[in-house]
């Protein structure tokens, strides 16, 4: 079977135009009669019925299943072929959010020179989206950020590089900018920006949040770091994050939180994806370093 016949068939369906379906693959409409034939083969079954006379079609009960089917079956064939792809390169990948993880590879790199020809870089800002391409087998190796010191999922090995406190960040002039310490009842009159759900921070303040009886409408959220600090610096919101978000901004200030929670940056391993050899001796060398690294601070 080929992935093509899927790709046309599922396309198709939601189209429901083979002329339509044809223009956005650049092909003819015999050819994609010709694809939808080929998957009946495979199938043995029929998958539409054609209504030549109003030039529409419906799905039969096989092609419903195909159809509900068909994008985990593409999404699965695409990764295969990109996981047999990566063992016979010599490419190395290392995933890392650039806000997070960047403030490490300056620890975990210089040792690593003899990948560095080969070295490509994935750069997400996001924790979710970074762990969701180790999950999809897109990457095998990544420093990301968690909300929990032991990540529980079977599939992934997790070496914790360091964990901080989450900070009060606000502008120099803000009326808590002076303080030495900060408390939740402090803090229980102000708006907050906080980063939404695709940020592990979102769960972390989230938590805190509702542990501190914060009221959900002083709360305003945002899909990016940059709009974030630009409202904690114009002074018309406080921020609760870890201080590497805004370390290099001379309008923002970090103050210690009581009881504040925490924020860990793990290097995170998909042990079950293909990789090549240089791929397995560059993850085996970064987790020796890591683990040393984790030593000398804990």
């Amino acid at each position: 079977m080929k992935i093509q016949d899927l790709v046309y068939f599922k396309h198709l369906v939601e189209s429901s135009s083979f002329t339509k379906t044809a223009e956005a693959f650049y092909v003819s409409q015999p050819s994609i009669s010709l694809s939808l034939k080929r998957l009946e083969n495979e199938f043995n079954t029929k998958l539409i019925t054609r209504d030549r006379s109003k030039r529409s079609f419906h799905l039969e009960a096989a092609g419903e299943i195909l159809y509900k089917n068909s994008g985990k079956v593409i999404d699965l064939l695409t990764a295969t072929k990109k996981e047999m792809a990566n063992i016979e390169t010599n490419t190395v990948q290392l995933g890392f959010l650039p806000t997070i993880g960047g403030a490490y590879l300056s620890d975990l790199l210089p040792s690593m020179n003899q990948f560095i020809a080969n070295l490509q870089l994935v750069e997400e800002e996001s924790s979710k989206i970074m762990m969701d391409l180790l999950h999809e087998n897109k990457l095998s190796i990544a420093i990301s950020g968690s909300d929990s010191p032991n990540v529980e999922e079977t599939w992934l090995e997790q070496y914790l590089i360091d964990e901080r406190p989450l900070q009060v960040c606000v502008a120099p002039n803000h009326p808590l900018a002076k303080e030495s310490l900060v408390t939740a009842e402090m803090l229980s009159d102000y708006s907050f920006i906080s980063l939404d759900e695709e940020y592990t921070h979102y769960a972390i303040f989230d938590h805190w949040a509702k542990n501190n009886q914060i009221n959900s409408k002083q709360i305003s959220y945002t899909k990016e770091i940059q709009t974030a600090g630009s409202f904690i610096a114009s002074g018309i919101s406080v921020g609760i994050m870890v201080d590497l978000l805004v370390k290099n901004r001379t309008d923002i200030i970090s103050l210690p939180l009581e009881n504040a929670p925490k924020f860990y940056i793990n290097l995170i391993i998909n042990k079950n994806a293909a990789i090549n050899p240089l791929q397995k001796e560059f993850n085996q060398k970064l987790v020796d370093i890591a683990m040393q690294q984790s030593e000398e601070v804990y």
